[in-house]
């Protein structure tokens, strides 16, 4: 992409007032009209840092540099703000103008870092450095750079620098093809954006309706753009309005809705803009509507056309506008044609352009048409070559997303671990700044004895007043420990069953795959008068529905197993089955743990008496103890396994029988087992030997209450260090 929108934004602090100056409304050719009027110097500086805000670079403008400089030589006259981040600011564009991208990156993180400092706003130098991450593609500094900076703006503020911050996740999330999460940080730039930047407010919905059209959600699309469109109309931001209808064409167009495409792609066409890239898409779209319609010497004329603006333009096959499929299109009409030669060179260029830009889901699209085509034209040897490489593909996609699906459910519980660290770092600060106000009262006593006692009562006000935030934040922060480990037994519950319901779901996809390809033979022996050999293949095609239907309704008998046992607990006791919800919550555990860790493998001995049958209890409460109960176990000789030699076999063991008209549950593992000094404190509240951010310490204080208080029983622990430990609950029969 030849041009790039640099947009450097900063905002003065007035000092001595305590309050930021914004410059939203500011009119940039009034302020260069009362800039040459101007003879003070500091005044100078000031107009300048509002040019500076409002400039606009397209590739690269000597004049920004100009005005950068303007502005240090006149603050070295007037001293009016810190030279030191300009400076850094210069310096970048100057690297920038060399094309040397990798200084300039460094340069603008040094002047953020700056501005900083003086807690300014820097939102659009913040959103400049995301795009020379693009520039460089280095998509996990991207990540690592945009949540240290979120952290410390959520802490330190100013709370419209997160903005794009979020904005700058979500892109690292889509790159990683993680629509849920990257709209999820979307959506959080948009609603801080909305307060008080309506162009970049508008600008996240029309993004947001992009992911959700690349999601395949069609439905959520249209309705941000729905929202989007009229804003960019009021804004007459005509790249924008672009843009969207070039979505909107795209979805009408999968949709078979012509005319409405049509109607998009038309109202594009009308409009005066400078980007070629946006022009070539939406003829691209034209083309694509007439050989919908059969009409292929009227899509010629747009092909035509959208090919002169890619060679004239230099346009790439991947940019920040779209995709320019424009082999793939010529592909299509000569296809429309019957020009074979013509069209299969065409569609091979398609496909080697979506490699070299790394453009995983168009290489999808474009080696299931390749096989698809020598499937029809031969030879097949091609055919099956690229129906190989299809699937080879599609399993490496399905490996990375298996992660996110994974990665989800960390992701809730680091948020959770992140909220509290960000309420004790706010906790702190609140205290810094008190202990800096209280010792500037301290300074004021000294001043006069008249002062002490009007001095004392404020200062003894404010600490009140500090000390009940104290304690109300503290509260909160307890509330959100206990509900941190209500979500971490869910995680633990919810990864078990991804991992049972995936083989059936593995099964059904499978299956699917292979009937519809039979169905296709079939279509071909059948056409070829072969009888025989088509009532053979609906025998298999047979065969594989009733596959589908036995591992459809077996993910169906999970799901409803899941919805049962993750239901809010109603504190209502029912009969329930001690050996099958054990049993179940064994087995659960285990998946979750193996979800987070594949390396991990332990054995698990069960030991069931038959005449235990069913006990009143409530089986969700009950469901948390067990879960919490073999979560430890598995922790503790997956640890003890780390240091262990070979020789050593992980095992949990889960045993249940009446004892003296009682029914007691045994739960022993071979791990670590528990050190004597801490054993009467393992129940109490936030006690935990897990390392920092693996657990609260509040799971066996939970399940302590939930045995003893709720079901009347008791849990006891045996235990010996290095070799094992045993809890034992018991829960009366009446």
């Amino acid at each position: 992409m030849r041009k790039l929108l640099f947009l450097i934004y900063f905002i003065a602090t007035c000092i001595d007032s305590h309050a930021q100056d914004y410059c939203y409304s500011c009119n940039y050719d009034s302020l260069k009209m009362q800039l040459q009027l101007e003879k003070s110097p500091a005044k100078k500086v000031k107009l300048l840092t509002y040019l500076v805000e409002g400039y606009y670079l397209e590739e690269f403008d000597p004049k920004m540099i100009e005005l950068v400089d303007q502005l240090i030589k006149n603050n070295e006259q007037s001293k009016t703000v810190n030279a030191v981040p300009y400076v850094k600011l210069k310096e970048g564009l100057i690297n920038y103008q060399k094309g040397d991208f990798e200084k300039t990156l460094i340069n603008l993180q040094e002047s953020v870092s700056e501005f900083d400092k003086e807690k300014k706003v820097v939102v659009n130098l913040l959103s400049v450095i995301r795009t020379l991450h693009n520039k460089l593609n280095r998509q996990e500094d991207r990540l690592k750079y945009y949540t240290e900076k979120l952290n410390y703006y959520q802490v330190n503020g100013p709370v419209e620098n997160t903005a794009p911050c979020y904005h700058a996740l979500g892109g690292y999330y889509n790159y990683k093809s993680d629509f849920n999460s990257s709209i999820s940080n979307y959506l959080k730039a948009a609603d801080i954006y909305k307060a008080f930047d309506p162009h970049n407010y508008m600008n996240e919905l029309g993004v947001v309706g992009y992911m959700y059209a690349d999601w395949g959600n069609d439905k959520k699309a249209k309705e941000y753009f729905d929202v989007a469109l009229p804003l960019t109309r009021q804004q007459k931001d005509t790249g924008n309005i672009i843009y969207i209808n070039n979505a909107l064409t795209s979805i009408a167009i999968k949709n078979k809705l012509y005319d409405e495409a049509s109607f998009y792609a038309d109202q594009s066409l009308e409009l005066n803009y400078a980007s070629p890239v946006n022009y070539a898409i939406t003829y691209i779209n034209k083309v694509q509507i007439h050989l919908a319609k059969k009409e292929p010497l009227v899509a010629y004329s747009y092909l035509i056309k959208a090919k002169k603006l890619k060679d004239s333009s230099g346009l790439a096959f991947n940019s920040t506008f779209g995709i320019l499929e424009l082999d793939f299109v010529f592909y299509q009409y000569y296809s429309q044609l019957n020009k074979q030669e013509l069209a299969e060179r065409h569609l091979l260029t398609a496909y080697e352009k979506a490699l070299e830009s790394k453009s995983v889901g168009y290489q999808l699209k474009y080696l299931k048409e390749l096989s698809r085509y020598y499937a029809l034209k031969g030879p097949l040897d091609l055919s099956k070559k690229y129906i190989e490489s299809y699937f080879q593909l599609a399993e490496e996609i399905q490996k990375e997303e298996d992660k996110f699906k994974v990665a989800q459910y960390e992701i809730e519980q680091k948020e959770s671990e992140q909220d509290k660290k960000l309420n004790a770092l706010q906790q702190e600060r609140a205290i810094q700044e008190a202990t800096i106000q209280q010792r500037n009262l301290i300074l004021w006593i000294s001043l006069g004895a008249l002062l002490l006692i009007a001095a004392s009562v404020v200062f003894l006000y404010r600490q009140l007043a500090i000390n009940k935030k104290v304690l109300q934040s503290l509260r909160k922060t307890q509330r959100q420990l206990i509900l941190s480990e209500k979500m971490a037994s869910l995680g633990e519950l919810t990864a078990g069953v991804a991992h049972e319901i995936q083989n059936p779901l593995n099964f059904v996809n499978n299956f699917s795959e292979v009937s519809t390809e039979l169905v296709e033979e079939m279509k071909e022996e059948l056409t070829a008068g072969n009888t025989d050999e088509a009532i053979a293949i609906a025998a298999d095609l047979q065969q594989n529905l009733a596959k589908i239907n036995h591992h459809g309704k077996r993910a169906e008998s999970i799901v409803k197993g899941m919805l049962q046992h993750s239901r809010a607990s109603s504190g209502n006791k029912e009969p329930t089955d001690i050996n099958a919800l054990t049993d179940e919550y064994l087995r659960l555990s285990y998946h979750g743990l193996r979800a987070k860790d594949k390396s991990f493998n332990a054995a698990m001995e069960t030991h069931y008496d038959d005449t235990v049958g069913k006990l009143d209890v409530v089986p969700q409460d009950l469901g948390r103890v067990f879960l919490n109960l073999f979560t430890n176990a598995f922790y503790s000789v997956n640890d003890k396994k780390k240091h262990a030699g070979e020789s050593y076999k992980p095992t949990v063991s889960l045993t249940t029988k009446k004892v003296n008209g009682d029914i007691e549950i045994r739960i022993r593992d071979n791990g670590n087992g528990i050190p004597q000094k801490i054993l009467d404190k393992i129940y109490q509240p936030f006690f935990t030997t897990k390392p920092t951010g693996e657990g609260t310490g509040l799971g066996l204080s939970l399940s302590y209450d939930i045995i003893t208080k709720g079901h009347g029983g008791q849990l006891k622990v045996e235990t010996k260090e290095g070799e094992f430990a045993e809890f034992i609950i018991t829960l009366p029969m009446n």
